[in-house]
């Protein structure tokens, strides 16, 4: 099928109002159909507010000659007219410096766009000084190496090596920004499982304390009138003899903030030797992210990521519910 001259894709002729639902989705390729009513008037227009480009990755594109009009590469400052093929093509040549490992990835969903993955306790995200090697990142750079692809591992967000569940991980830089975009507004829904110790009376509540780091050179956080606001929202699942399972949501995304938070209100997470104590049930902190909820930039739909709960922290409920 061809449309003024430049062939596309038959699946786009078989949306009835393609207006309405670009970008349309077509391997990486972002597609819009001009259409005056939109309001835009220029190219420019179009790709920074409807498909929504950051100038960084608009000059990229524009230096690799990713961006099409009717299949003609086109500046930015071209005046649109009724009709109109917008392609973008947002799959950058792009160098991968993180080593390949073969180590097994438990996928919950995976699109054009995005990769999540259950992340297991005991593996940090990225490669460091003191840990090289065995991250997230070796693991998912191994598997796109082994589909012929290069392609940057870019992760949404991130956990604490001993906590486990679901990391977000975008498969190109628009894919990236555009949730970049709504982790800023609090857009993105996280859910996290927490067992802590003590009982926690309350069935739920809000923790609004604000945090900050103790030492510059060092990891800790405490809760500090002079740190930044951070808040807590917890809802009891359980009560079991001497601790409590529950559910948490976030609205701010500072450093170690469950733990700490817990931590200040005396009922540490299970297990965390940083804030707490070790734990003979348990060899990590009992922290799980649970639940990711987005809406897609593609589509426009929300999108529920759930990874159950651990293994080791089923085994730790188990064996806290025999002892009351």
């Amino acid at each position: 099928m061809f449309f003024n001259g430049f062939e596309l894709p038959l699946v786009l002729f078989r949306r009835k109002h393609l207006r309405q639902e670009v970008p349309a989705l077509y391997d990486n390729t972002l597609i819009y159909l001009f259409d005056p009513a939109d309001g835009y008037m220029f190219l420019r227009d179009v790709l920074i507010s409807h498909l929504h480009l950051s100038h960084s990755l608009l000059t990229k594109l524009k230096r690799q000659q990713k961006i099409r009009v009717n299949g003609q590469i086109t500046k930015a400052n071209y005046p649109l007219q009724s009709g109109d093929l917008v392609t973008v093509d947002i799959n950058l040549e792009e160098t991968n410096h993180i080593e390949p490992q073969d180590i097994p990835l438990d996928i919950v969903y995976e699109d054009t766009d995005f990769l999540a993955v259950n992340k297991p306790s005991d593996m940090a995200i990225h490669p460091a000084p003191h840990m090289p090697d065995g991250t997230l990142a070796n693991a998912v750079t191994y598997y796109w190496t082994q589909q012929g692809k290069t392609i940057l591992f870019r992760p949404i967000n991130r956990l604490d090596k001993d906590t486990s569940g679901l990391v977000l991980i975008g498969k190109s830089q628009w894919a990236h920004q555009a949730l970049f975009q709504q982790q800023k507004q609090g857009l993105i829904h996280k859910r996290y499982q927490a067992i802590v110790e003590g009982n926690i009376e309350k069935d739920c509540g809000c923790i609004d304390l604000p945090i900050a780091r103790i030492d510059q050179n060092r990891s800790p956080r405490t809760v500090d009138s002079a740190g930044k606001n951070a808040i807590t929202h917890f809802t009891v699942l359980q009560r079991y003899e001497g601790f409590t399972l529950l559910s948490l949501t976030l609205e701010t995304g500072r450093t170690h903030q469950i733990r700490v938070h817990l931590s200040h209100l005396g009922n540490p997470i299970c297990g965390d030797v940083l804030y707490g104590t070790p734990s003979p049930f348990i060899n990590r902190q009992a922290l799980h992210a649970h639940e990711l909820a987005f809406v897609h930039p593609r589509t426009g739909k929300t999108l529920q990521l759930i990874a159950p709960f651990p293994s080791d922290m089923i085994t730790l409920i188990e064996k806290v519910s025999k002892q009351g």
